[in-house]
């Protein structure tokens, strides 16, 4: 799950909201009670990064980090970076965290540039637990680049100078060009909330090492390049952002951005997927892993963050418009075989006067180099619809979509196009639900006699949606298909004096591959 914090229960009616948004066909509704099937593990369940003292040797390389409050009350980590860690004292500051500690709504190609910060967002550095006293929080102005289209970062300017900020030996950290290689031994600072004493919510300090380098990572709505798979340990909701360092704490590498939450099963929200040519690969509880900071790097310079200068590798946020579902579908549908559903638009009717498209499996397919596209076709003001049939075999695919000025597919127009490709997206799902469907049968003596509320329970992101039927258990059979109907979250109400029952139910998945029926008495 992303690694930034507002509560538990933002959390929690995140998820029900995704699981209204995914279901296709019947509807999934998951009650206030929280029925999601085998509860993820609390944050306090797990090990505890230990505490950095102010004035530890980790405390005195860290002082640039500490808490950011930002969209929607989100807690999260950042840091205060510069181009070369020797900026004016006049400059406003700049700090650095993930992309969805600015807005965790923020879409598939959606790219933010220069824009105000609400008033209530806020900056506190040096945040360790033993110096509250001198602790200063600062006033977040600006989101100077906010993104989660390949990676996962923000750019904020603070309203603090850089001088202001060295009279209390905050200093500015420079990030480093590229993640190290599978094995590099790291350090991350994280300040998390969830699952953490109030108290206690302050920097802490992991140590841990790279385990995969240059991951496709893929989690809800969102596809990450070149990511770095980590087993730091200890991280929860307020972590995200954090700086991910060299084991000496000089450079910082990349950030924290998500982890693969215990308990929930497959691949959704809370539980991102790595892409791979076979299939989507399904990483081990706990993982955690980190986006690279490279490319921001690339675009620091002493006054600032420049997209416009020589080498800059962020997306400045000027491709064609793509519409699209996102869907999970069978490879063949009640309408026949599963198509492409993206809808193309052109950004600016002179740079984008064609469009050109090419696809293939998350994590193979690279959307930056031009062998692979077709022949661009003309983009009309109005746009195009891209509808080719998926291919039939269980992966998810990406579907790269560059706008250009002609048909040549060549040209420093192209170029630039092609290194910043919008995406489409489809996941083919052509196989049930890994787990069984469950039933939860809760009995109540009333004043008119006893009764039960059975309901089914979901199991994301394996079984999201239900449809149900109940009746007498001597005349009800749950492998006639006759009677089902969609679970809408109202759980049947069933005499007890009017038993025994028998209560089937068929488990879905979102691309609407059936369980078999299971059959509950109720007696």
């Amino acid at each position: 799950m992303l690694i930034g914090a507002a509560s538990r229960l933002r959390t929690t009616l995140h998820l029900q909201r995704t699981l209204r948004t995914l279901a296709v066909g019947a509807a999934a509704v998951v009650t206030a009670s929280g029925l999601l099937g085998a509860p993820a593990a609390r944050a306090a369940d797990r090990p505890e990064a230990p505490l950095i003292a102010a004035d530890s040797a980790a405390g005195a390389k860290f002082r640039s980090s500490g808490r950011l409050v930002g969209g929607g009350g989100t807690t999260c980590t950042a840091t205060v970076v510069h181009a070369t860690g020797r900026p004016d004292p006049a400059q406003k500051a700049l700090i650095l965290s993930n992309g969805h500690c600015a807005d965790d709504g923020l879409r598939t190609n959606e790219v933010v540039v220069d824009r105000p910060a609400p008033q209530d967002w806020s900056f506190t550095p040096a945040y360790f637990h033993d110096n509250t006293a001198e602790q200063k929080t600062f006033r977040v102005e600006r989101i100077v680049y906010a993104t989660m289209k390949d990676i996962d970062v923000s750019v904020l300017q603070l309203s603090a100078t850089y001088g202001e900020l060295a009279r209390l030996r905050v200093t500015p950290r420079t990030p480093a060009p590229a993640l190290p290689p599978t094995g590099t031994r790291l350090q991350a600072a994280h300040a998390p909330s969830d699952g953490v004493e109030d108290g206690k919510r302050f920097l802490r300090l992991s140590t841990c090492k790279v385990t995969g380098s240059s991951v496709a990572l893929h989690e809800h709505t969102w596809l990450w390049r070149g990511s770095g798979r980590t087993d730091c340990l200890g991280i929860s909701g307020g972590s995200s952002g954090g700086p991910v360092t060299t084991a000496d704490g000089e450079r910082i590498v990349g950030m924290l951005n998500t982890l693969v939450t215990p308990g929930y099963l497959g691949c959704g929200l809370g539980r991102p997927c790595e892409g791979s040519s076979s299939g989507l690969v399904v990483p081990k509880d706990d993982t955690v892993y980190a986006t690279p900071v490279g490319a921001v790097a690339s675009c620091l310079e002493e006054r600032g963050l420049r997209l416009s200068r020589p080498g800059c590798r962020l997306d400045r946020g000027e491709q064609v418009g793509v519409e699209f579902s996102g869907r999970q579908t069978r490879s063949v549908t009640e309408q026949g075989p599963a198509r492409w559903d993206a809808h193309v638009t052109p950004a600016d009717a002179a740079r984008h006067a064609y469009v050109a498209f090419k696809s293939g499996p998350f994590g193979t397919v690279d959307c930056t180099r031009p062998e692979g596209y077709a022949r661009p076709r003309a983009l009309p003001a109005a746009g195009v619809d891209h509808t080719d049939v998926l291919p039939s075999r269980d992966n998810l695919y990406v579907l790269c979509v560059a706008g250009g000025p002609d048909a040549t597919l060549h040209g420093a127009a192209w170029s630039a196009s092609l290194a910043h490709a919008a995406y489409a997206y489809v996941r083919v799902d052509n196989t049930p639900p890994t787990v069984a469907p469950t039933v939860d049968v809760q009995r109540f003596d009333g004043e008119d006699g006893a009764f039960f509320w059975v309901r089914p329970v979901y199991a994301p992101w394996e079984i999201t949606m239900y449809k149900v039927k109940y009746g007498p258990r001597a005349g009800t059979d749950c492998a006639d298909p006759a009677g089902y109907r969609p679970f809408l979250g109202i759980p049947a109400s069933l005499k007890a004096s009017e038993g025994p029952w028998r209560y089937c139910a068929i488990g879905y998945d979102n691309a609407e591959n059936p369980t078999p029926p299971l059959a509950k008495d109720v007696s």
